[in-house]
């Protein structure tokens, strides 16, 4: 243990003795380190932000197919599940996409009920939208706020479906807490809604079916997909595995994209490990001279390869955490987001696991200490007479 601290202190002297070299093999391990840490980090926070809104997420989505297309559905359609024990709650949604021309992006509209009352009434600032009023009122979500400028109070125009315009006062706008979910959002009065969307009295966008139990989707869906063979099920279960695939398929694709930095680093760390100065090899050469081994020397460079990678490390770390969680990641976060307009700005908490870090770690450090191990032994190999000459 002795001669394993003597070698670490030989090893950090070694490191002062030629900074200016460690410090690039440090910066150069501590950006790729950055550029893996942030896709990890991103990734694995938005799956926390998805996973947190499963609770208001209908375990079966029920969509009627006209020529493999979703088209509107009878709002009273039960499929027979009335008097069925698991079913909890059947619903109709009013819900759709319209074009704002101001802003040249798609607007999801979504009619309000006493089932989005009870999702929204703790996610905005102002207050719910009240039937019946002189003006229309909605509440609008994060990013189309921010776009438009709009506060509690203010009003905007928007199109319906007949090409009237309609004036829609925001009486609440949704907190940056929800934006994930509620980005380019309008809840307005379900009566509004349907003159947006263009969705008649009696019909509906789909039916969510809420269960008491989860275990019970597969069999009410086969009893819906029987009760109305055009039909479109949806579970829950589905969707969270499509947004899991989702998250991997794009943060793979990015991670697939930095590989040639990483080459690229490990080809620089060769090139700068596999030329030993005179100085270098003059001090081997004391070393062995006065009676290390070649073991010893062996190690001493190791543990100049582990310390100089495990610093980078430690940096590019520090670096991927604050441009992920106190930036926002900018540039990174909309490859992973997939908003084609409207950008959520979101306040990301840390969500990631130690076997994440520990790979990204092990993606970076382990190849380069590999790729010092050959220098590191023609180094120690290096016969004294000939290094002292």
């Amino acid at each position: 243990m002795k001669r394993q601290l003597a070698l670490l202190d030989y090893a950090l002297g070694a490191i002062r003795r030629r900074g200016v070299r460690a410090a690039t093999m440090v910066a150069g391990i501590a950006f790729v380190v950055g550029l893996y840490g942030s896709v990890v980090l991103l990734s694995e926070s938005l799956r926390a932000e998805w996973r947190a809104t499963l609770d208001a997420t209908p375990h079966l989505v029920v969509q009627q197919m006209r020529g493999g297309r979703p088209a509107l559905i009878d709002a009273d359609e039960r499929f027979g599940l009335d008097s069925y024990p698991a079913v909890r709650r059947i619903r109709a949604r009013v819900w759709g996409y319209t074009f704002v021309e101001a802003i040249g992006a798609n607007v999801t509209v979504v009619g309000f009920d006493d089932e989005v009352r009870d999702v929204v009434v703790e996610s905005i600032s102002g207050s719910v939208p009240r039937a019946g009023a002189e003006v229309a009122e909605g509440i609008v979500g994060t990013a189309l706020a921010e776009r438009l400028g709009l506060r509690p109070g203010d009003r905007l125009t928007i199109p319906d479906a007949r090409g009237e315009l309609v004036v829609i006062e925001a009486s609440g706008v949704f907190r940056s807490s929800s934006a994930l979910h509620a980005a380019d959002v309008l809840v307005v009065d379900d009566a509004v809604a349907r003159a947006l969307l263009g969705i008649e009295e009696g019909l509906a966008t789909d039916i969510a079916i809420e269960l008491t139990r989860d275990e019970e989707a597969a069999v009410v869906a086969a009893r819906v997909r029987e009760a109305v063979p055009t039909s479109r099920v949806i579970e829950r279960d589905a969707l969270v595995r499509t947004y899991e695939l989702t998250f991997d398929g794009r943060a793979g694709m990015l991670a697939v994209f930095l590989l040639p930095c990483l080459a690229a680093l490990l080809l620089l760390c060769w090139d700068r490990l596999t030329g030993l100065g005179s100085n270098e090899r003059r001090e081997i050469g004391v070393l062995k001279a006065i009676g290390w081994e070649t073991r010893d020397v062996l190690s001493a460079r190791v543990w100049e390869s582990v310390i100089v990678s495990v610093a980078g490390a430690l940096a590019g770390s520090v670096f991927a955490y604050a441009y992920v969680f106190v930036a926002g990641a900018p540039g990174l976060a909309g490859a992973l987001f997939g908003w084609s307009a409207l950008y959520p700005e979101l306040d990301l908490a840390p969500a990631v696991e130690w076997d994440h870090l520990w790979t990204v770690l092990g993606v970076v450090v382990l190849p380069y200490v590999a790729v010092s191990l050959v220098p590191a032994w023609r180094a120690a190999s290096i016969d004294p007479d000939e290094a002292m000459r």
